[in-house]
């Protein structure tokens, strides 16, 4: 009986890689359609069920990176793919049963958490700041937002590493200005700050260089730097994916001694999901 089992196992494992391998040649294959338009250095494909895993926000702590899913929060090496630590259940039953929470967003890594936008999908009732421990991916915290002033849901938030303040926007879609809260006095509101122009579809943000800089999924999946102070916008880069991709979160890593853009996005079939990274000195305007 072991030994059928055994050669069960092998079986399904060969089929399994064979899985992986054809719809990794796949994607790849889609994904030159649009090679001579991006501006990528280097992408990382990930393939099959770990895209799940790979299909909402990405924050670093300097030297491993974390991703959501609509549910889940997993801890990578910087090679996105080597998983070091997960939380397959990271909406706590609580949020889900009292505030209907069914998503998460964007996230955000600040002095040993991670902030994360959580959202009860489709209703915009309860526009949730979730904090989590970063040694163990486990709700520590959360804080909701005025629905009033947070208007669409909460698909990001991000972290102003110099000062601790959090910033987020009034609208998911179609934003006119920055919202602004204290992380050191209870996620207390601090002011609104209005945009020089609409950042369609913001799914994700970093600071860096005093900076924010945001990744959308306008069409083309563009990334902005956005003045924390005046609100003023400039377009950084175009990413050009290929036709019905997502254009998903960012954050900003030192790789090789350079800091680069790490942003994600979700193939056209849904079955993968790029970590692309770009060179920020290369766009100019911020180092």
């Amino acid at each position: 009986m072991n030994e059928q089992l055994i050669y069960i196992k092998k079986i399904l494992s060969t089929v399994f890689a064979l899985v992986l391998s054809v719809l990794t040649m796949t994607t790849d294959g889609i994904d030159r359609i649009s090679q001579s338009r991006r501006t990528d250095i280097v992408s990382t494909n990930i393939v099959g069920i770990d895209a799940y895993f790979h299909s909402q926000g990405i924050t670093t702590d300097g030297q491993t990176l974390f991703f959501s899913s609509k549910t889940t929060l997993i801890q990578t090496e910087d090679d996105a793919k080597t998983v070091l630590n997960a939380n397959y259940r990271a909406i706590p039953d609580e949020l889900s049963d009292k505030y209907e929470i069914q998503h998460i967003g964007g996230l955000s890594y600040y002095n040993g958490y991670i902030y994360a936008g959580l959202e009860d999908s489709k209703q915009w009732n309860y526009p949730i700041v979730g904090v989590y421990d970063a040694k163990t991916l486990e709700l520590v915290a959360y804080y909701i937002l005025d629905a009033k002033q947070v208007t669409r849901g909460l698909p990001w938030v991000c972290v102003n590493p110099e000062n601790g303040l959090l910033y987020c926007c009034d609208h998911s879609k179609q934003p006119t200005k920055l919202l602004v809260y204290d992380t050191a006095d209870g996620m207390r509101f601090i002011r609104e700050i209005p945009l020089s122009e609409t950042v369609e579809a913001i799914q994700g943000a970093e600071f860096f260089g005093g900076y924010m800089v945001a990744a959308t999924n306008d069409k083309t999946q563009a990334i902005y730097k956005i003045n924390p102070v005046d609100g003023s916008v400039e377009k950084l880069l175009d990413r050009n994916l290929t036709k019905f991709s997502e254009g998903e979160g960012m954050t900003v890593m030192m790789k090789d001694g350079k800091p680069m853009i790490l942003a994600m996005d979700m193939g056209p079939l849904f079955v993968n999901a790029f970590v692309r990274e770009y060179d920020i000195s290369a766009v100019g305007g911020i180092v």
